[in-house]
């Protein structure tokens, strides 16, 4: 087989330039708490058979696969435009007379999407006939959502950022014509930032013989405050892979990747209401609301999961080709999102989530027009890890899915090939039945789908 090579100094050039470029664009890392678009070629099949080897994205997915990639640079963008809009079933606020209705302080909606724009990075080059290095820069992970600061669940979210960055330098050994592993490392940054609405008229009638100003009622957004929590941190995991060729036309990959541990560390701020009289008008439990959400200092941990993949490649004929896709995801790891907070006084937040372990099942076909020109077509069932509506959050309202995909390439010369991939995801209604530590039930359905447009380019050195 031959194998295509990169001189040093054009190769570090290359690299260079779309880290930079890759960088200039990280601010707007977000999407779902996964993030698969990293390649728009992969996109067009929905993401099936990502394991055995395609394009340079491979570093992330199968590192063995730069062996049958070769020297490649890759920068895709992919533009996600999910929508998130909540339907009111009825939503409560408990309090010590019984449920009151839970009201919207104005005309607050219940959308909670954000566009984003997803950049990733990937080069590869070989070192010798046997050893190839890579590296690759990408968000696999995110979550961005954001709704009306008075809508009808504000006190459950407001705004929900996470925000990761890995880089992942590898290495792949080709063992022998038909067989080849591979072995990465992820450097992994993570940063968050989670607001929402404090209904403080609750934290009043929780408290004995206690009461607000003007006899405000809690849920009605008479007495709210807001609190802002961001933290960051960085950890490392790894990834490991392995492709089978038993015939040129045909490729089957397992790749694993490691869980990563991060604890973050951060700041807490809060804002007191500005309504009648703020804590002021509280007298001595107002001093003591004061004393007890101050601003300060926070902390959490968060494991990002393991998964596992098994994908087939297989060229039927010289122009159609079957891709295949089975991925596991180890999503248990996540049982709740809990906050501690350096002040004593501040209760710890802690939300349940109770995750479940989940599959990703894919098929696409590739079907090669020309030598220019190729089409391709996917789909993927995807399985939600959110076992029930009391573990649903609208901070990620989220169900299976099934994503529809389409995908066309063009070969520009013969170093050049630009890839445009499409998907749909069809996300099935969510039904959420919530409660906060305030006692507001957030009771509704969600209506969900999204669009995905990425657009790729690629240059190999044959």
């Amino acid at each position: 087989m031959a194998k295509p090579n990169f001189s040093h100094k054009n190769g570090w050039l290359i690299l260079a330039v779309v880290i930079w470029v890759a960088l200039a664009l990280s601010d707007t890392f977000a999407a779902g708490f996964a993030i698969n678009e990293n390649s728009a070629k992969q996109l067009g099949v929905a993401f099936a058979g990502s394991a055995a080897a395609d394009d340079g994205s491979t570093v992330w997915s199968n590192p063995a696969g730069m062996v049958f990639v070769g020297a490649t640079a890759q920068i895709t963008a992919s533009y996600i435009d999910p929508h998130f809009d909540f339907n009111d079933r009825g939503s409560v606020q408990q309090t010590p007379l019984g449920n009151l209705p839970l009201l919207p302080t104005a005309s607050g909606t219940g959308g909670g999407g954000t566009t984003a724009v997803v950049p990733s990075v990937f080069y590869v080059r070989p070192l010798s006939d046997h050893l190839y290095f890579g590296i690759g820069l990408n968000a696999p992970f995110g979550l961005s959502t954001e709704y009306d600061p008075t809508w009808i669940g504000r006190y459950h979210a407001v705004s929900s950022e996470i925000i990761t960055v890995n880089v992942n330098p590898s290495l792949a050994y080709r063992v022998n014509e038909h067989f080849a592993i591979g072995a990465g490392v992820n450097i992994n940054y993570m940063e968050a930032e989670l607001t929402n609405a404090v209904d403080f008229a609750a934290v009043c009638a929780s408290a004995v013989g206690a009461s607000c100003p003007n006899g405000s009622v809690p849920g009605q957004g008479e007495f709210d405050g807001f609190v802002t929590n961001t933290a960051n941190d960085t950890n490392i995991g790894y990834n490991f892979g392995m492709i089978w060729s038993p015939s040129d036309t045909t490729r089957i990959g397992a790749a694993y990747r490691s869980e990563i541990d991060h604890s973050l560390t951060g700041t807490v701020s809060f804002s007191e209401p500005s309504s009648l009289g703020g804590f002021s008008a509280l007298g001595p439990l107002g001093s003591a609301l004061n004393a007890t959400f101050a601003d300060g200092g926070n902390s959490s941990r968060v494991t990002l999961p393991d998964t596992a993949s098994v994908s087939l490649f297989h060229q039927v004929t010289g122009k159609v080709t079957l891709v295949g896709d089975a991925t596991w995801t180890g999503w248990s790891n996540i049982p709740e999102l809990r906050i501690n907070f350096d002040n004593p006084l501040t209760p710890a937040v802690t939300e349940p989530l109770n995750w479940k372990n989940t599959w990703r099942f894919a098929a696409g076909v590739t079907v090669d027009l020309n030598d220019r020109w190729s089409l391709r077509g996917g789909y993927a069932y995807d399985e939600s890890p959110v076992p029930n509506p009391i573990d649903s959050t609208p901070r990620l309202p989220d169900n299976d899915r099934q994503w529809l995909a389409l995908g066309v390439s063009h070969r520009i010369g013969h170093s050049i090939t630009v890839d445009l991939g499409y998907a749909h995801l069809f996300v099935d209604d969510t039904s959420i039945t919530r409660l906060e530590p305030t006692g507001g039930i957030l009771d509704g359905t969600y209506s969900s789908n999204a669009n995905i447009l990425s657009l790729q380019i690629n240059y190999s050195k044959e």
